[in-house]
Parts: structure tokens; sequence; C-alpha cells
């Protein structure tokens, strides 16, 4: 197989590759997302049901616990609005250990190569250990 053919198969191959890593990235952020999504919820519908049953059985302490019980709401929906900047923050980590590994990997087989190889294949190693330009938004944490 041509230079060419092998430098293209190789391509397609990490971008295929990177397209995969980015997709589980995803999913893994989704899993996490609905994770916390379903805790803060669980929290709020126990606080809610135990209010409720309080007040119903006592009528002294209704406004207290009323109070309570829209302050646990409150609280409830600050927490579900932080749940997608948690989210993204975990993607963006995800996907920077992943290309923090494919660059020691490359670093490694460079390393490899480089020992035993002249100028031009020095030139194609160092080619392909550059790493991505950085993600732009990152979302800070």
């Amino acid at each position: 197989m041509p230079e060419s053919d092998q430098s293209r198969v190789e391509d397609l191959r990490r971008l295929l590759t990177d397209a995969i890593e980015v997709q589980l990235a995803a999913l893994k952020a989704g899993i996490s997302f609905w994770s916390e999504w379903i805790e803060q919820t669980s929290a709020f519908v126990q606080s809610a049901t135990k209010s409720l049953s309080t007040i119903n059985a006592e009528d002294q302490q209704a406004k207290d616990l009323l109070l309570e019980l829209v302050d646990a709401g409150r609280a409830s929906i600050r927490s579900m609005t932080e749940i997608p900047r948690h989210t993204a923050t975990k993607f963006i980590e995800e996907l920077d250990r992943l290309e923090k590994k494919k660059e020691e990997e490359a670093a490694t087989k460079n390393a490899r190569k480089s020992s035993g190889k002249s100028g031009a294949s020095a030139k194609s190693a160092a080619k392909s250990s550059r790493s991505r330009p950085k993600r732009a938004g990152r979302v800070k944490a």
C-alpha cells in the first residue's frame, strides 16, 4: 500500500476514534446529568411528602411547614439550575483526559520512532503528534 494511502487510512481511523470518544464522553455526561437530576428531585419529593403529611395532621404548625416547603422548593430549583453546568464541566474534563492520554501515547510512539528513523520519518511523526486546537467556550467551575 502506498504511503499516502496508509496516511489516509490512519487519518480516517483517528477521525473515527475521536468521534467515538466524543460520543462516549457525551453519554457519560448525560448519565451524570440524569443521575444528579433524579437525586435532587427525589430529595425534594421526600421533603415535600413529609411536610404535606405533617400539615394535614397538625393545623397549628401549617404556616411554618408551608414556609419550609416553599424554601425546600426554592433550594431544589437552585440545585436543578446547577446541573447543566456540572454536566458540561464533567464532559469537558472527560475530553481533556482523553486528549492528554492521546498526547502521552503519541509522545511515547514518537520517541520509539525517532530513535531509529531518518529526518523524513521524524517530520511525519511530528505532524501526527500535533495537538488539536483548544476548545472554545470552556465552562468555568
